[in-house]
């Protein structure tokens, strides 16, 4: 412990004497300025935004659209830190982080998010929630992040899109390489509460073809709240705490023509847990009637530990003159594994699950530029389809010592049946220039599903059930408007319609064989409309505000005996979100973010009700002021704060209930606020990060632990990270 602690202390003297010594180098070197980072939007280039799947600059788009580049993500994100932290305090519409190794309950607008790395979806039937927890920061090149339903990748986007853009390789250089090295600590400084970075990237590029390949590798120990006392993992959606990551990415491009390009990417990431510390569960499971203590217990004897291992493929083909016209086509594979925490209830045995996702798939886009009446007319259209196969088992384990020893019992369960998924759709996109300064967009989205499930036995029952298999199919529309007040700020009007198809694999675990079917399983489609308003000019000033509602007819709810039914009742969510960046001086700009959602359902009685919060975040907000000088040196003091609310705490006491509209099982919310103050200087060929988090050391509980604590279990319920040091240097030559 002695010697992490003065390695650390040595790394950080070294570094930060960088800020006092004269760099003999710098004359040689042409610094990356701030305004070089922080481009306008009238200089922003055209990127691929997934609203639309073609290539517009963010003022043409009839939505909330966000551009976060990867400077920024590397900002905001110390070693050990996941992109599930970034987005929640840079991403308005995103609720706030879980703290956990999982993203459930991570919302955007009180609906689903459809995570993409490269536009591929990462989200599918069966979802376990750790799409934003597969991808180190330090690999990422940029995310886009759409606001509100949409159906242009098919489903699952009912609250939007986050679109994670993978490095590429620096054109600028025909050979170049990055070396990063990170630590990160609690304000105690223990050696075995210590988090390491390493990370290594090469590029290459020349006339006819650039790569790119990197690794990351991090290891984090255990995690510390503001009391000094160890974070004991949390059972249910697993922790960060004792886990080793590695992130490998890669990409290859080849310039075939001057009109076509051939591109591979690959990505391996694999995540695991291996802890001796568990909640005090309390002698014969007495943390049922209350929390017995707050402490994580040492001594945990378990073979197998949560992990997430993926890997993917995927290749794209561009043309940009096929007949005048643009053709993409792209296939992709992604197969993940995951295993999840034995959740102990006090018994002799328990299950502990391990899942499996299996998904390859093609996608064609085609844009064509016409004129009609004078006037600029841009058509896209293609097929998409893919199959995707999901089985999940429990291996049941024997439990003693009160719950801290594991043993295999060599029996296996069913978690559902396996389950197959066939996606067919086709899509119009049309975007019509009806004036200089008006346009008109819209478009349509057939979807065709099918899902067979294989026999299986119900995890609760003792007969089997018999193969079976449904199918649905559904039309979805979008029409939105953008009217340019002026060359830098526009207004915007959108309907959109997203769909999620129900997780069939889960629906199915834990029913009576008496109602077991698919007949139910259908598509849940959102009606998102949104009126807005923004400003973005070279002056970095950034202002917006949306105003949006959502509906659907029918809720996905969980029932008290742990089975999932599809309710046929209304639900809605409505709100604003507000963005600003204003600069004081040519260096120092100070801004925030703001974002008031509401969501409701409908009890039996027909009341409107309030959804609890891993449905709808709080209010929620952020501050921050910032300093960069074009020389490279920057500082940044932010805060997030989460409003308390008990609405849905209250309303659960007095909604009416039936077989088919649960109880919403809400928690009453505390809120909470914390800083983070982050610095960055150049170095020697690269820079230095160094960030302060949750400065003030506040003592609180995310928003997920305390619903949590109603959900599952006070054993969910986990006090959040006390403050923490981040350090990292990222050398480039």
């Amino acid at each position: 412990m002695r010697l992490s602690q003065f390695s650390l202390c040595v790394l950080s003297i070294a570094i930060c004497s960088q800020l006092y010594a004269q760099d003999e180098t710098s004359n040689n070197q042409t610094p990356v300025s701030n305004a070089q980072q922080q481009e306008s939007v009238q200089k922003l280039p055209q990127i691929v935004i997934t609203a639309t799947r073609s290539e517009k600059s963010i003022a043409d788009i009839a939505g909330t659209v966000q551009n976060i580049s990867g400077v920024e993500v590397q900002k905001q994100a110390g070693a050990g830190r996941k992109v599930a932290d970034v987005l929640a305090q840079l991403v308005p519409s995103l609720a706030p982080s879980s703290g956990t190794g999982s993203n459930y309950g991570q919302t955007m607008r009180g609906r689903t998010v459809l995570v993409m790395i490269d536009g591929v979806s990462q989200t599918g039937s069966r979802d376990p929630a750790r799409q934003l927890n597969s991808i180190s920061p330090g690999m990422i090149e940029r995310i886009e992040v759409i606001s509100g339903a949409t159906s242009i990748y098919g489903s699952g986007a009912t609250g939007g899109i986050i679109n994670i853009i993978t490095k590429r390789a620096d054109k600028s250089k025909p050979l170049s390489f990055e070396t990063k090295l990170g630590i990160t600590s609690a304000d105690n400084f223990r050696g075995d509460g210590l988090a390491y970075e390493a990370g290594q990237s090469v590029s290459f590029s020349n006339d006819k073809m650039d790569g790119f390949l990197g690794a990351n590798y991090t290891s984090r120990g255990s995690l510390f709240d503001a009391n000094g006392d160890r974070i004991a993992t949390e059972p249910n959606q697993t922790s960060r705490n004792d886990t080793d990551t590695l992130d490998i990415n890669g990409r290859l491009n080849f310039n075939l023509t001057d009109t076509q390009s051939l591109s591979f990417g690959a990505q391996y990431y694999k995540d695991k847990q291996d802890t001796r510390y568990l909640p005090d569960y309390g002698p014969n499971y007495t943390i049922a009637k209350g929390p017995q203590s707050e402490r994580a217990i040492k001594g945990l004897e378990l073979s197998n530990q949560p992990f997430t291992d993926r890997y993917a493929f995927n290749t794209q083909y561009q043309n940009q003159d096929v007949w005048g016209q643009t053709v993409n086509l792209e296939a992709y594979y992604r197969n993940e594994k995951g295993r999840f925490f034995p959740v102990y209830a006090g018994g002799a045995t328990v299950n502990q699950s391990q899942y499996t996702v299996d998904v390859a798939g093609m996608r064609s886009t085609v844009q064509s530029d016409f004129k009609l009446a004078a006037r600029d007319l841009n058509l896209t259209y293609g097929l998409d389809y893919d199959r995707e196969k999901d089985t999940q088992h429990y291996d049941v384990l024997s439990v003693s010592n009160n719950g801290m020893v594991y043993k295999d019992t060599g029996r296996r369960l069913d978690a559902g049946p396996d389950t197959v998924i066939q996606n067919i759709g086709a899509f119009l996109q049309a975007d019509y220039q009806l004036t200089d300064r008006f346009n008109l967009q819209a478009g349509t989205r057939y979807q065709y599903i099918k899902a067979d499930t294989d026999a299986y036995t119900p995890s609760r029952q003792t007969q089997s059930v018999a193969s079976d298999s449904t199918n649905a199919d559904k039309f979805l529309f979008n029409l939105g408007a953008v009217y340019k007040l002026t060359d830098n700020q526009q207004l915007f009007a959108n309907f959109s319609q997203g769909f999620s198809y129900p997780d069939v694999l889960r629906m199915l675990r834990d029913v009576s064989i008496l109602t077991v079917s698919t007949a139910n399983i259908e598509p849940l489609t959102v009606n998102s409309y949104e009126l807005g308003w923004r400003l973005q000019n070279d002056q970095k000033l950034d202002l917006g505000i949306t105003g949006f509602y959502n509906t659907s007819d029918k809720v996905i709810q969980f029932n008290a005996d742990r089975s999932v039914n599809i309710a046929d009742t209304d639900q809605r969510v409505y709100g604003a979100e507000m963005t600003a960046a204003y600069p004081i001086l040519d260096d120092f700009k100070i801004g925030g973010t703001l974002a008031y959602t509401r969501g409701q359902y409908k009890d039996a009685a027909g009341n409107w009700r309030e959804l609890n919060a891993y449905q709808v975040s709080p209010t929620k907000g952020t501050i921050f002021g910032e300093w960069n000088s074009d020389d490279g040196y920057g500082f940044r003091v932010q805060m997030l704060a989460v409003k308390g609310t008990d609405k849905a705490f209250e309303d659960d006491k007095v909604a009416v209930n039936s077989d088919k509209v649960v109880p919403n099982r809400a928690a009453k919310i505390k809120g909470y606020a914390i800083m983070d103050t982050l610095v960055n200087f150049p170095a020697y060929k690269g820079r230095v990060d160094f960030g302060i988090y949750n400065v003030w050391n506040k003592d609180y509980r995310t928003v997920y632990s305390q619903q949590s604590e109603i959900t599952f279990s006070p054993v969910s319920s986990m006090r959040a990270q006390g403050r923490t040091f981040g350090l990292s240097y990222t050398f480039n030559y």
